[in-house]
């Protein structure tokens, strides 16, 4: 888990076309009072698989498609971790919770303008800026530090940390599409957060438009990763196959990790 974790710095998307099929753009997505789109299908299951091992996100929703609680699953080294969140939605503000730790976000016009952690956590005290079509352009984490977002139309095109000038990943499109969005893609705002993968429109991330590649480069490794996809009978993604080539810069050494991740929608 690569590319599009803010964290970690490792993680994002997607698989060898066995249907090269772009996902159909039939309906302009509707959204709820509360932000939430209300026509497309639901995400219900996240699975990731690398050599490590697997981790299962499992979503449930409310009669409304609000997000409610979810269940992650880690199997790795062979041992069992579960973890249970639960969401509390409000007036301009939702509550995600697990295991007596929080994080609350704040809201207006449906998007998500400030995060607060109790745990102090990477969305602690964090403000989020958009554009004019409400995507995500910044999250300022303190005075100094912030993450940036570059747009062409529907396309995130580089995302650029300020703590370091070679903290950049930029991506590269070839035209895929899909019907919905492309959960892994909100993680660069923060991995493993269930309210985001199920909602990503909250925070101005809900990106249809599929990436063939990212590229970073620091001052140890290269780092490529290439996406191929298949996609369910009504275009969303089913699968996502993300192979990370990491190329040393002192002795060209390099080596290559898989990463797959499933998604179930209903």
């Amino acid at each position: 888990m690569k590319t599009f974790r803010l964290i970690g710095m490792a993680l994002l998307a997607v698989v060898m076309c066995v249907n090269f099929t772009s996902c159909s753009d039939d309906d302009e997505p509707s959204k709820n009072d509360d932000g939430v789109i209300t026509n497309q299908k639901l995400l219900v299951e996240l699975r990731v698989t690398d050599e490590d091992g697997v981790s299962i996100t499992e979503y449930s929703y409310d009669s409304n498609g609000k997000l409610v609680s979810a269940t992650n699953t880690e199997q790795y080294d062979g041992s069992t971790h579960t973890s249970t969140y639960t969401v509390t939605w409000g007036a301009n503000k939702i509550i995600e919770s697990r295991n007596g730790e929080a994080i609350t976000y704040t809201l207006e016009n449906g998007l998500i303008t400030h995060t607060s952690d109790s745990d102090g956590g990477d969305l602690d005290n964090t403000d989020f800026t958009y554009n004019a079509n409400n995507q995500l352009v910044k999250l300022q984490y303190d005075e100094e530090d912030y993450l940036s977002y570059t747009w062409q139309g529907e396309k995130l095109t580089k995302m650029a940390w300020s703590f370091s000038d070679e903290d950049i990943h930029e991506l590269s499109y070839s035209g895929k599409t899909c019907k919905g969005y492309l959960p892994i893609m909100v993680w660069s705002v923060d991995d493993l957060r269930p309210l985001l993968e199920a909602h990503p429109e909250l925070a101005g991330m809900r990106c249809n438009q599929l990436p063939d590649k990212i590229y970073s480069k620091d001052e140890i490794d290269e780092t490529t990763e290439q996406y191929t996809y298949t996609f369910d009978k009504d275009g969303y993604v089913e699968s996502c196959t993300e192979v990370s080539t990491y190329k040393r810069l002192d002795n060209n050494e390099t080596r290559t990790e898989t990463t797959i991740y499933t998604f179930t929608w209903e």
